[in-house]
């Protein structure tokens, strides 16, 4: 069973599009997001859309179509009295695998004041073939029954960690893959099934240490089950040492 250990994914790069300057408002690195490049609002809205990339990528569940952020739209925010907030914006992405532009993207994303998790829709006008994507994940699948690639294995771990950062994000924090620990990849019958130890990292020095079990089965929706604790990176010790004392504050979740 194929495995590697520490691999570092390439979600941070450096995401410059090739449009004019005053298409829209650009984003040099996703994450972490510089407070000394972004202002409060585009902070924030640059946040927001993160999200909805994230809540995209898992809703569609295709590992040959994975979008990130580019630079912003338009964008607004309005308080809904006794609900909480709800932000519209439109963003500009970029396929993960390959760097190519992609349509613009709209999305709703309701913040309640009574639960953390967002609520979301979200469009995008592609350019990208939809025979062709599936065309892709059949190639894909089919040479994963044989064999894979640490490359081609980050490819569900993005999705699952999409899933956990959706789910455990807030209106004032968002999350981020930052590292893969280890991984493992099984064929049972008609599905693959990948597991993963995997840190998310988050922007208020709360990263998440998860273990993600991952099924595929091309007739069916990607299944994501996973176990988490936070690790407050924020928490070393006062002598320099760099110790760190994780809460070891569990949470379990599934989509099956």
């Amino acid at each position: 069973m194929p495995r590697m250990a520490a691999v570092v994914l390439p979600l941070l790069l450096a995401a410059l599009c090739s449009a004019q300057p005053n298409a829209g408002r650009y984003l040099e690195q996703l994450l972490p997001l510089s407070r000394s490049k972004l202002d409060a609002s585009e902070l924030q809205f640059l946040r927001v859309a993160q999200t909805a990339v994230q809540y995209l990528n898992y809703q569609q569940g295709s590992p040959s179509f994975l979008r990130r952020v580019v630079y912003l739209g338009k964008t607004s925010v309005r308080n809904i009295p006794g609900v909480g907030h709800e932000y519209s914006l439109q963003f500009y992405t970029k396929h993960i695998q390959t760097g190519q532009n992609l349509g613009k993207c709209s999305a709703k994303v309701l913040y309640q004041k009574k639960t953390s998790k967002p609520m979301i829709t979200v469009s995008c006008t592609d350019n990208r073939d939809a025979d062709q994507i599936k065309k892709e994940d059949y190639n894909l699948y089919t040479k994963l029954k044989v064999k894979s690639s640490p490359d081609e294995l980050k490819y569900f771990a993005n999705i699952g960690s999409s899933y956990i950062a959706w789910k455990q994000s807030s209106e004032y924090v968002g999350y981020v893959m930052k590292e893969i620990k280890d991984a493992k990849k099984w064929v049972l019958g008609n599905a693959l099934e990948f597991d993963y130890i995997v840190l998310i990292g988050s922007d208020d020095s709360k990263d998440l240490s998860c273990h993600m079990r991952i099924t595929w089965n091309l007739e069916l929706p990607i299944k994501v089950k996973y176990e988490c604790f936070i690790d407050d990176i924020s928490a070393e010790s006062a002598d320099g040492s760099g110790e760190e004392s994780g809460s070891f504050e569990y949470f379990l979740e599934s989509n099956f």
